[in-house]
């Protein structure tokens, strides 16, 4: 079951699915002007989360169980500029990426892990744990044959992070110059 959230239109048009039933909402506010965040947390009860517009807040749920990445519904203000939009859909379009690599790779992971355990194991024999020195192969094969893609996730996560640092610049310095534009 999926809570409700009501927002602004087109504000939370895709919501993560990893957010489940069962949500507690943690508020934490930042000392400097800075919006706040909600911290969404698995607990007993079912809430409906409402948020108005003019809240200024980003929702974060609880981590998914195959990416272990939290994820996160971001606020739309109702006058957000063009900046601001390319930067939150730019944001929002880096976290699917990443919820969708570590997704695979976990999945991959999870699988080939219990494959070597399976391979491991003498057959008639109750089953038994691998010590950590018979895992500690499983681990390094592991991460030399997927050494390649995670050269590759690195240097496209550096190249989005660039993109949103230069998009957050953009965005600060509309905020300055209109701050001092209204004070002209």
């Amino acid at each position: 079951m999926i809570p409700t959230i009501s927002c602004c239109k087109n504000c939370f048009r895709s919501i993560n699915r990893s957010i489940t039933a069962k949500l507690n909402v943690h508020q934490r506010k930042y000392a400097t002007m800075r919006q706040e965040t909600v911290f969404i947390e698995n607990t007993l009860e079912e809430p409906v989360i409402a948020i108005r517009p003019q809240d200024n807040i980003d929702i974060i749920g609880p981590p998914d169980p195959l990416s272990n990445l939290r994820p996160i519904i971001r606020r739309c203000p109702t006058n957000e500029t063009i900046f601001q939009q390319s930067l939150r859909e730019m944001q929002d379009a880096t976290h699917t990426w990443n919820q969708q690599f570590w997704t695979d790779h976990n999945q991959k992971f999870i699988k080939q892990r219990q494959e070597f355990i399976n391979s491991h194991q003498v057959e008639g024999q109750e089953k038994r744990q691998l010590s950590a020195d018979e895992m500690s192969e499983f681990y390094k094969r592991f991460l030399d044959e997927n050494w390649l893609t995670h050269i590759r996730y690195n240097n496209e996560w550096y190249k989005k992070n660039l993109t949103m640092l230069f998009l957050a610049l953009k965005v600060s310095l509309e905020r300055y110059l209109g701050m001092f534009i209204a004070k002209i």
